[in-house]
């Protein structure tokens, strides 16, 4: 591991010790504990006291309520101090924990819901761990741990009109190899990274996390810094990569294309959305797990403008988060996707919607789940692209078509009387 990590520098910190190197072990103190509910009984047998003593949450993002824990566990650890967001009044656990001001750089959280790994888009270190071990950390307020080796990817470049982060963490998984060892931390820098939307990073990150790369470490830049100022009221640690830092991938932003992942004869497919051009899509789904912040809708809404859903598509949006579904409709968003043919359905909807049962090659959306359960898996404006033609269609081929439209629909005579 590179002595100018930002792991290196951040474990140094945290551990209180002079030198680190990939092997050791380290006894670190966690800022935060977030709690799987579905694991809270198997957490709270292996502890022994009746306080956390480490700030611990537990996010519900379950459906249908008969799954959510007996709530006899919830009040058992609300009196050891933990606190509960239920199932339908929250959302993905990594964008409440955000929201509510429980990440910061530097700083470190524990969990038992492989549902946080995005987090680490704010300069946080996730390491996910067992019940068990979750349960004695609650009652010693420290975590053993040994010091991971570190995989480093450099963005140079500005990502095209179309490209977003799952674009680009496709783009990866088909041209690159990345570690195969999961505990290895991804660290990835540079100027490339600014030019990325924060949106569009938490993508990319929920992309490499549901392919097994849950480690991972962005570099912290004046846009994170911004969306923190409001949401916590904690100090921060910046690290940052020394400049002579050896990169072991480096990736031109400008070279990606939209991306697609599709299965075939049992085997994961990865390649140009052009390679599935004009394939039949039946059903979209936007949100739920990637791409389901304010900011990937409006993007969205901005590209297809009025145009309705193609006939006979099904095309849902789930936002992340209660506070993501409130901006909508107070915005007017919901209600003119609404207009033009979306439904609108918690996040929480995502495991009911990618079920065996639900399994159809002509399903695309934003999430790994609709690709595992035999559906495509495309960035949202490739999505949104879809919804309007109901087919695979390029964002630029939708953008020529709504401009032909336009042209199509002009009237001359008009522009004669407003010169007049």
């Amino acid at each position: 591991m590179s002595a100018s990590s930002m792991l290196h520098q951040l474990l140094k910190t945290a551990a209180a010790v002079e030198g680190i190197q990939a092997a050791d072990s380290l006894r670190i103190s966690p800022d935060h504990v977030v709690l799987d509910p579905l694991t809270l009984k198997e957490t709270g047998k292996a502890m022994s006291g009746d306080h956390c003593a480490v700030s611990t949450l537990i996010i519900s993002n379950h459906m249908p309520p008969a799954i959510v824990p007996d709530p006899g566990q919830i009040s058992v650890f609300r009196k050891r101090g933990a606190t509960y967001y239920p199932a339908g009044r929250t959302g993905m656990p990594a964008l409440v924990a955000a929201e509510d001001g429980f990440a910061l750089p530097g700083s470190i959280l524990v969990t038992t819901d492989r549902n946080l790994a995005e987090l680490g888009v704010l300069g946080t270190l996730v390491l996910r761990t067992d019940p068990e071990q979750a349960g004695k950390l609650l009652d010693t307020g420290s975590l053993d741990i040994t010091v991971p080796d570190t995989f480093t990817l450099l963005f140079q470049g500005n990502p095209g009109e179309w490209i977003g982060g799952i674009d680009i963490a496709l783009y990866i998984k088909n041209y690159f190899t990345l570690p195969e060892d999961p505990d290895t931390v991804i660290e990835i820098h540079g100027e490339g990274l600014a030019n990325l939307p924060l949106h569009e990073r938490f993508n990319l990150a929920r992309i490499l996390a549901d392919f097994g790369h849950e480690r991972i470490l962005f570099q912290v830049d004046p846009e994170v810094m911004a969306f923190l100022q409001d949401r916590s009221d904690g100090v921060g640690n910046y690290y940052f990569p020394a400049e002579d830092i050896t990169n072991d991938i480096v990736i031109d932003l400008q070279k990606i294309h939209p991306m697609i992942a599709w299965n075939e004869n049992g085997e994961l497919r990865i390649g140009n959305l052009t390679d599935k051009d004009q394939s039949p899509v039946s059903h979209i789904c936007i949100g739920g797990e990637a791409a389901c912040r304010y900011r990937d809708f409006e993007a969205g809404l901005k590209m297809v403008r009025y145009r309705p859903v193609a006939d006979p598509v099904t095309a849902c949006m789930m936002p992340g988060s209660q506070l993501v579904a409130g901006d909508l409709i107070d915005m007017g968003t919901a209600g003119i996707f609404l207009e033009i043919g979306f439904e609108l359905l918690p996040s929480s909807f995502l495991e009911n919607l990618t079920r065996p049962a639900a399994s159809d090659p002509a399903r695309l959306g934003t999430s790994v789940s609709i690709l595992r359960s035999g559906g495509m898996l495309a960035g949202a404006l490739s999505c949104f692209s879809a919804a309007m033609t109901g087919r695979i269609t390029h964002p630029l081929e939708l953008e020529s078509m709504i401009k032909q439209e336009e042209t199509h629909h002009h009237d001359p005579k008009h522009d004669e009387e407003t010169e007049i």
